[in-house]
């Protein structure tokens, strides 16, 4: 079986290890009410990882519905990334939530690729010399399931025909705007915090609630912005407390980025984001200088 690494992936590994080879690990407080979920234990790894899983999601989400979600761990941050169909197939949902594989960020050499007990393929050291090679060893070694007999119409596999798109615009603003946090688990909460209900409760009409996967959150600063992973809606915020939701205007890749930019208020590629307390909003564009003034 000939597997060749998309040349824009491999591209985006160049600029993902540039950009974020120097960075220290961030450490923040997991219940701090201005910065959640933003510990990164390894950056240079999660950076990778999201354009590894976005060769997984490319070759494999349509084929054998498997996606590539990043986890949060309560005490370690983001350190693992599950390749699953459990939420990506109606008729998977009885699998494993790592039955494909998990991209291990906390291991040496990370990211490292493991699945069960019978293989573990280090890419750390392999993504920095070979970008293409790691891509392709990784694809080898991730696994190509059929797709389950029945009913896949509801499936996001398939109504979501854009999402490995995303997944791969994701993959490169991540690469280029170090502190660009990407969810892919998102909780809605059905009953009010602090007065206010979660925006996608009140975008959904109150019909979506509880844990969903429908959803790409993008966190830059105090922006966070809900991407449907059909591509066709958006939720953001608007002025404090005020959220709105509209059509994607974007249709091909390089506009779906620049939109998402935009909306993300993202500076110069390459300036890491500084996180701030809500009352200083001025600053939640890119850092004009080091990387010392987010830590």
């Amino acid at each position: 079986m000939s597997v060749v690494a998309d040349p824009e992936l491999v591209m985006t590994m160049h600029r993902a290890i540039a950009h974020y080879r120097d960075l220290h690990p961030r450490a923040i407080p997991v219940d701090h009410p201005d910065v959640p979920e933003l510990a990164t234990p390894d950056r240079l790894a999660y950076a990778v990882a999201w354009i590894l899983a976005a060769a997984i999601v490319g070759n494999r989400y349509r084929a054998s519905a498997i996606d590539v979600l990043p986890v949060y761990h309560p005490e370690h941050g983001w350190d693992r990334f599950l390749a699953t169909r459990r939420v990506s197939c109606k008729l998977c949902a009885d699998e494993p939530a790592d039955s494909q594989g998990t991209l291990w960020l906390d291991k040496e050499g990370a990211p490292v690729y493991t699945i069960g007990q019978s293989l573990e393929l280090a890419l750390g050291s392999l993504s920095h010399d070979d970008p293409a090679d790691a891509i392709r060893r990784l694809l080898f070694a991730v696994p190509a399931p059929r797709l389950r007999q029945g009913d896949h119409s509801s499936c996001p596999h398939v109504w979501a025909e854009r999402y490995p798109t995303i997944y791969r615009v994701t993959a490169g603003l991540i690469a280029d705007y170090p502190g660009l946090i990407a969810a892919r688990e998102i909780f809605v909460d059905e009953q009010p915090i602090d007065g206010t209900y979660h925006p996608l409760y009140t975008a959904s009409g109150a019909r979506l609630s509880g844990w969903t996967y429908d959803y790409v959150q993008y966190l830059a600063g105090e922006r966070i912005v809900f991407l449907r992973i059909d591509g066709r809606l958006v939720t953001f915020e608007v002025e404090p407390g005020i959220w709105r939701t509209e059509e994607v205007p974007a249709r091909a890749e390089s506009e779906l980025r620049s939109y998402l930019e935009e909306r993300l208020g993202l500076g110069t590629p390459g300036q890491p984001i500084v996180t701030v307390p809500s009352g200083e909003a001025e600053e939640r564009r890119n850092a004009p200088s080091d990387e010392q003034g987010e830590e």
